[in-house]
């Protein structure tokens, strides 16, 4: 049986702190890596498509939740993009090459989880993520 609930403001924000504080486990940092294609169906398996950058994220990846949501503390741009495609997914990991969470990425107009001014990507230049929330929502489903 699904229970459509709605979520509480504390344990929205619980959750949510739960979630991005795995991202803390493990040295190094965590990071994300930005690649193409579709993401795998789940964020424990293999990896899938060509990884085009990496950006490592602070020893504390994300400040507490508020209202459900956390955002990202600063992520360093890769300075030399892997390979050349359009962003298709990204994939968040622990220090420990564990990922946590993914979704999907590209331009606005694909309406992607992580938006990018230009979704294609050229090998050796930068890749920069500027800003990153995760948001555990107050309806369930």
């Amino acid at each position: 049986m699904a229970l459509n609930t709605k979520i509480g403001t504390s344990a929205r924000n619980a959750a949510c702190d739960a979630i991005v504080d795995l991202v803390d486990v493990g040295t190094p940092n965590g990071y994300i890596q930005i690649r193409s294609g579709a993401p795998p169906t789940n964020p424990g398996d293999a990896n899938s498509g060509t990884l085009l950058a990496t950006c490592p994220m602070a020893a504390t990846a994300f400040g507490a939740a508020s209202s459900g949501v956390a955002t990202a503390a600063s992520i360093t741009s890769d300075t030399s993009a892997d390979a050349s495609a359009d962003a298709g997914h990204f994939r968040v990991f622990d220090g420990n090459d564990v990922c946590i969470f993914q979704g999907t990425a590209g331009e606005s107009a694909d309406t992607p989880n992580m938006v990018f001014d230009e979704k294609s990507i050229v090998a050796g230049g930068t890749v920069a993520v500027t800003a990153m929330t995760l948001t555990v929502p107050a309806q369930g489903a």
